[in-house]
């Protein structure tokens, strides 16, 4: 069973985004716009970008509160 496809007409600067996000990641752009649409959407992929950055961000947090006990 095929998947649906979606298309729209997005802003250049988007679509550089788009790639270098997933050239810095080793996914495909659709992979990327399929994360995006899934985090509007509310759906999330635990190893996808947004979970990693949302696990980063609470390290982030995490270290800085120890750096502040020693």
């Amino acid at each position: 069973m095929s998947k649906p496809v979606v298309s729209a007409r997005i802003p250049h600067g988007w679509n550089d985004q788009i790639s270098a996000i997933a050239t810095e990641t080793g996914r495909t752009p659709s992979d990327v716009v399929k994360e995006a649409i899934g985090l509007y959407l509310e759906k999330t992929d635990p190893n996808g970008v947004a979970s990693m950055a949302r696990r980063l961000g609470t390290l982030e947090r995490q270290v800085k509160k120890l750096v502040q006990l020693v």
